[in-house]
């Protein structure tokens, strides 16, 4: 991709570069625990162009300022802090920037991981973007790691299957539904027919293997691949499948607070 004219490139306030420069490490660091030098320019040059009065020195202070930060938000608040504070303060075309830099870190290392891609479709949701993440991935010169097989969706429909059906012992269509709707939210360019096949394979794996197997692999996956921001929107997606017939029980309450408690995130869950 190639840098926005000067024209449409406005700047940003010394606060809302660190803000990028947080969701930047979020995004190149969360996705696979690694921080490579590709990456690492990639990013210091985003900045530059947000900050094209700072010298160099000034732009890596920016972004040490913004680790010290990542590494000490265990609970990931301020990264979400960061996105809705640049959702509040920059207009459409500077978010619609902001994604495009986000998306150059993403790919600097040559390969779009599906935790990339999620964050990335969350952060075009939350800026009021949606749908321009999937014209950003069509034109992507990353190799672009779908997982066919198994995918992180794949582990959050097991998850949404387990608060629906452990329940009552029965899945209705409403919280099938339900939890389509939830997964075509992390991709865009998902058909229905798409996020259906995703939940129909998530159902054989819930229906063969041992159950406290599966869920123990399914969680723990979620907890190793997603960032703390991305694990919160997942607990707020399997609410949204408890709540689908009409009310949370006891149950599905219990379920998905043990899973933020496992995923560290701090939040009560009460039928």
């Amino acid at each position: 991709m190639e840098p926005m004219s000067e024209k449409t490139d406005p700047t940003t306030s010394p606060d809302n570069a660190q803000d990028l420069a947080l969701i930047f490490i979020a995004l190149a660091y969360g996705a696979d625990a690694e921080l490579t030098d590709r990456e690492i320019e990639s990013l210091t040059a985003a900045l530059s162009r947000w900050r094209p009065e700072a010298d160099e020195e000034r732009i890596r202070e920016i972004v040490v300022e913004a680790w010290a930060v990542f590494e000490e938000d265990e609970e990931g608040d301020e990264v979400v802090r960061a996105i809705e504070n640049l959702n509040t303060v920059l207009k459409p075309a500077s978010k619609q920037r902001a994604l495009e830099d986000v998306m150059r870190v993403a790919e600097a290392d040559g390969l779009l991981l599906t935790s990339e891609r999620s964050l990335i479709a969350v952060l075009a949701a939350t800026w009021d973007l949606r749908g321009s993440e999937a014209e950003l991935i069509a034109n992507t010169t990353a190799t672009i790691d779908s997982r066919p097989v198994w995918s992180i969706l794949h582990d959050i429909a097991v998850l949404g299957i387990a608060v629906a059906h452990g329940s009552t012992g029965s899945l209705d269509e409403v919280e099938i539904d339900s939890l389509s709707g939830r997964l075509s939210g992390w991709r865009s360019e998902l058909e229905i027919d798409d996020t259906r096949e995703i939940i129909r394979s998530a159902l054989e794996i819930y229906s063969t293997l041992e159950l406290t197997v599966i869920l123990q692999q399914s969680a723990s996956s979620i907890k190793e691949r997603l960032p703390h921001a991305l694990r919160l929107i997942v607990l707020d997606d399997l609410i949204a499948v408890a709540e689908a017939d009409g009310r949370m029980n006891r149950n599905e309450a219990d379920m998905i607070g043990s899973l933020a408690q496992a995923w560290q995130l701090g939040v009560r869950v009460d039928a």
